[in-house]
């Protein structure tokens, strides 16, 4: 089974963690007023995400209510980084 390259990188900073979540999201990338609209109204999102080296991609749950910093970033061109 091949697997499309994904789409970009989205870090996410959680309420109270001092080290961002980095998902490997595939499909639709979120626009910046998007992930705005998900933080302001604590919207819980389904991703369709994947794990370096594994076939395939799977559904990850995100309850951005406890979101305080999020960004996104074009898949082949980043690096992974922390704030």
């Amino acid at each position: 089974m091949t697997m499309d390259a994904p789409t970009g990188l989205l870090y996410l900073l959680s309420v109270g963690k001092e080290k961002e979540l980095i998902l490997r999201v595939h499909g639709a990338t979120p626009a910046v007023d998007r992930l705005v609209d998900w933080m302001e109204q604590g919207t819980v999102v389904s991703l369709q995400i994947s794990h370096e080296g594994e076939p395939g991609t799977f559904t990850y749950v995100v309850n951005f209510r406890h979101v305080v910093a999020a960004r996104f970033a074009p898949y082949g061109s980043t690096r992974i980084s922390s704030f």
